[in-house]
């Protein structure tokens, strides 16, 4: 089935007129084997990409070296501009390269290579006590910008394989299922990273104190090989659906071309508002977090701070993986957007119970809004990437061309945007409260406005971002009126 005249009419379980029956044709399901190998991939974004820039940057960094939290917050705004900058380049890359083995799969392996080898080299910066700062802000700068030219070229064609494996509407939120509950395992063990890195093996002999340079940089020896077999393994075993029957031999698109495509794509547009939104309430208020579990809750005891951190992720782990397949049935019983609101909404009903669960005298009580948040929170992750794949489809219908590389690198650059202000603004607000690090105990004062921003921020980016799903078009109906319409063009994939 190839020629433009063919008419390939709905399968009638696929009708949006029937949605407690949306049963799965056998030839758009994804194999068990090919999304379990494409899923290991997240344990690659947790431990190559999140837990140096979200979990270890700051401790390392301005606990451990002493640097200015503000002045650490505008490098990482950096690390982010430089993304946004290579993230397309590498997406385009991507989308017109033509191998033997395909458009993504060379990328990934290479990019999963050099990203492990350089890894441990960031947390090697020479100490500004005995150098100076300006040799380590240098030092940094220059590696961490090598550093993630290192996973653009990694995560950039690995988001646009997971948007051309199935081209089923709900098939592709069961992909993102597989992908969401891989990434909450991968999440324990990134919980109790801070755990060990300051743990009894990396005390300091004079002060008594947890040493989390040594620790970090020891530990950073253990976390590389885990960063090369986490991110290798979808590009050796995953299959690319489209490349054999239409993307090896469709025309490549130039990148300026494909830039200004992809800028007036219109469901880009509200899904990126939506993403952003989410992304910024949660990154925004990442390194507050962090600090009010360490000088709130815990008075500074970073050993302590850090073994409830851990617990923390584990309740994130437990109830976000128990909540996969409720959420996922939402989806396929309602609509993807339907989906994402509830799921909006459960995620700030959990966290406003910080209000009443954040207190000293009862550490482990922040479990409790913890594992009520992290359960719809992290559905979150379930649906978006599904939902871009919908954004491809309906590109593909405007252009001609499939694009997943290209949208995927549009997409990831106001996410990428999202998390350069949210590390900016991290920083700034740690500042804002009135923060010291030399301080071992903080004033009552910083400590509740702390409290006070770590709750609010959030809150108030979801309700702007449950606001936008409101305007998001691609509903089942229309996904299922666009399919039909590129099967008539170019036959079945």
């Amino acid at each position: 089935m190839s020629t433009s005249d063919q008419t390939v009419p709905l399968d009638p379980v696929e009708d949006e007129s029937n949605p407690s029956n949306h049963r799965i044709r056998s030839d758009d399901k994804v194999p068990t084997s090919q999304k379990a190998a494409f899923s290991v991939g997240v344990g690659f974004e947790n431990f190559a990409i999140q837990l140096p820039t979200n979990t270890l940057f700051m401790p390392f960094f301005n606990i451990g070296l002493g640097i200015n939290p503000g002045l650490l917050g505008v490098i990482l705004m950096v690390f982010r501009i430089w993304d946004a900058i290579t993230d397309p380049i590498v997406g385009n890359l991507s989308d017109n390269a033509r191998t033997r083995w395909g458009r993504r799969r060379p990328f990934i392996v290479v990019g999963s290579i050099l990203a492990a080898l350089v890894f441990p080299a960031i947390w090697f910066a020479p100490s500004p006590e005995a150098h100076g700062l300006t040799p380590t802000l240098v030092y940094l700068v220059i590696i961490g910008l090598t550093y993630f030219v290192c996973t653009s070229l990694w995560s950039m064609p690995y988001y646009g394989l997971q948007l051309e494996m199935t081209p089923n509407y709900d098939e592709r939120t069961r992909v993102a299922a597989w992908y969401t509950a891989v990434g909450k395992i991968a999440s324990v063990g990134m919980g109790w990273v801070m755990a060990i890195v300051t743990g009894p093996w990396f005390v300091d002999a004079v002060t008594g104190k947890p040493d989390i340079v040594r620790g970090v940089q020891v530990f950073s020896f253990c976390l590389a090989p885990l960063i090369l077999v986490f991110g290798i393994i979808p590009g050796l075993f995953v299959k690319e659906r489209y490349y054999a029957k239409e993307t090896s031999r469709q025309q490549k698109v130039p990148f300026l071309t494909s830039l200004k495509e992809s800028l007036t794509c219109k469901p880009l547009w509200w899904l990126i508002l939506i993403s952003f939104c989410h992304v910024f309430g949660i990154y925004s208020i990442g390194t507050v977090r962090q600090y009010v579990n360490i000088y709130f809750i815990n008075n500074g005891n970073l050993a302590n701070a850090s073994v409830i951190e851990g617990w923390n992720y584990t309740t994130m782990f437990v109830t976000g993986l128990l909540s996969i397949p409720f959420w996922a049935w939402v989806a396929e019983k309602t609509d993807k957007r339907v989906a994402l609101a509830l799921i909006l909404v459960v995620a700030m009903i959990g966290h406003l119970l910080n209000l009443f669960c954040l207190r000293p005298d009862m550490p482990y009580l922040q479990l409790v809004p913890q594992a009520f948040y992290s359960g719809a929170s992290g559905a979150i992750w379930l649906i978006l990437p599904s939902m871009k794949a919908d954004v491809a489809d309906e590109d593909e219908l405007k252009t001609g061309c499939r694009r997943e590389g290209s949208l995927n690198a549009f997409y990831s650059w106001f996410i990428k945007f999202a998390l350069t202000c949210s590390m900016g603004v991290g920083g700034l607000v740690l500042n804002l409260t009135g923060f010291d690090v030399h301080l071992d105990t903080q004033p009552e004062t910083v400590l509740l406005r702390m409290k006070a921003c770590y709750i609010a921020i959030p809150i108030i980016m979801w309700t702007i971002g449950l606001a936008m799903i409101w305007f998001y078009p691609l509903d089942r109906k229309r996904m299922n009126e666009v399919r039909a319409e590129l099967e008539r063009r170019r036959g079945e994939i």
